[in-house]
């Protein structure tokens, strides 16, 4: 009885610890990153440059005196049926956590048959270092 208690327990979703923050998802046009990366911006220059070598149309305007940008890619997929799902932010002890999902396409979703470079780029409060916790697909 004690077992079944305990296994109940773990499977029970706990809350997530800290205070919600507050993002917002800023689209950049197409991008071409190869690779997962988690980038932090901290500044209009670094980010304008990082954007023009990976295909970006646009430098979003933001006031990096109160933001910081997180850039998030999964690398290379097969088709148009995978995104990066944000599921929530949140602040601890002077940090920022951000937690992460792939999305990935299911047997019976139409989806183009094409290289995609799913991406995310959010909008987080600055002067705080920032964690992701990416949980599986």
């Amino acid at each position: 009885m004690l077992a079944v208690v305990a296994l109940a327990a773990f499977l029970v979703p706990q809350p997530q610890k800290g205070r919600p923050v507050a993002w917002r998802a800023l689209p950049v046009g197409r991008l071409q990153i190869s690779f997962q990366e988690r980038r932090l911006f901290r500044d209009r220059g670094q980010l304008a440059r990082y954007l023009a070598l990976a295909g970006g149309t646009r430098t979003p305007k933001v006031d990096f005196a109160s933001r910081q940008l997180l850039l998030l890619t999964t690398g290379a997929r097969s088709s148009s049926g995978y995104a990066i799902d944000v599921l929530g932010a949140t602040e601890q002890d002077g940090k920022i956590t951000v937690k992460v999902r792939e999305r990935t396409p299911g047997l019976a979703d139409h989806v183009d048959p094409h290289v995609t470079y799913p991406y995310k780029l959010i909008s987080l409060p600055a002067g705080k270092n920032v964690f992701v916790d990416w949980i599986g697909r």
